[in-house]
């Protein structure tokens, strides 16, 4: 079945590639091993069921896209066209007759009007307050806390605003360390009160618990903890298809709101 996984992925993922502009075999191939072994994890962790097969390579080609797209929008802010990577082309200097012709030309204007033969090409590189390169760092994790993590139940709107604009004034990796607590903290009881109502449910061995609450205390990042966050949800709607017992709404019940697929 890992054959088939394999299959599924890689056309799937030429086609990502593609709109991405990676065109390298080399890329290719290594986010066709990262989504493969992702998808083939999560199908372990289910119980090797395959029915989900399908929405689990949605969910990792999703993540995915999400994570090229946003470093190509960092590379795009980057002060010149050599840190991002692009291919500059050198402007060919002027021709000794050319260059002649410039200051037979400039000698009898005032200095103030002469032209400056080492003038630029017309390239103005944007200048950003620090304040301003901080709130662009900070713009994508205000979109997983207001949008992504709302959407999984680990917060609600109203923390989700208070944690963006405490965000204010500080760095990304500043920001994070502190909210990646929180998050994984709140993930961390809501899974303890979920084995509970559930009685173990797809973690009933201690073994797998214990993983998961490494899994969860190893988590340094707001996305790595949402993408935790929705591979126990996912795990539970397996079990909850093969079992046909309690409903969702129990992980998340003491928010008294019903979780967004």
């Amino acid at each position: 079945m890992s054959d088939t996984v394999e299959v599924n992925v890689a056309g799937r993922l030429m086609l990502l590639l593609t709109k991405q502009g990676l065109l390298a075999n080399r890329c290719l191939s290594i986010y066709r091993s990262a989504v493969n072994a992702a998808v083939l994890k999560q199908l372990q962790l289910t119980g090797e069921n395959y029915v989900c097969v399908e929405k689990l390579i949605d969910r990792e080609l999703a993540l995915l896209e999400v994570a090229l797209s946003e470093r190509a929008a960092q590379r795009a802010r980057g002060p010149s066209a050599v840190d991002v990577g692009t291919d500059v082309v050198p402007a060919e200097p002027a021709s000794p007759a050319a260059q002649n012709d410039i200051a037979q030309d400039d000698a009898g204007k005032p200095a103030h009007a002469r032209r400056d033969p080492r003038a630029s090409s017309g390239y103005v590189p944007e200048v950003k307050s620090m304040e301003d390169k901080l709130r662009d760092e900070r713009t994508p994790i205000q979109a997983l806390l207001r949008e992504d993590c709302v959407q999984v139940g680990l917060i609600d709107p109203e923390e989700a605003k208070r944690l963006v604009l405490g965000m204010s004034g500080k760095s990304s990796q500043q920001a994070e360390q502190d909210i990646v607590e929180r998050l994984r903290q709140r993930l961390q009881d809501q899974v303890k009160s979920f084995i509970r109502r559930a009685k173990g449910g797809p973690w009933s061995d201690p073994r797998t618990q214990e993983d998961l609450r490494k899994d969860i205390h190893t988590a340094r990042s707001v996305r790595s903890v949402l993408m935790l966050s929705r591979q126990v949800l996912k795990e539970y709607q397996t079990w909850e298809a093969e079992n046909r017992s309690g409903g969702i709404l129990g992980l998340f019940s003491s928010r008294k709101r019903t979780v967004q697929r």
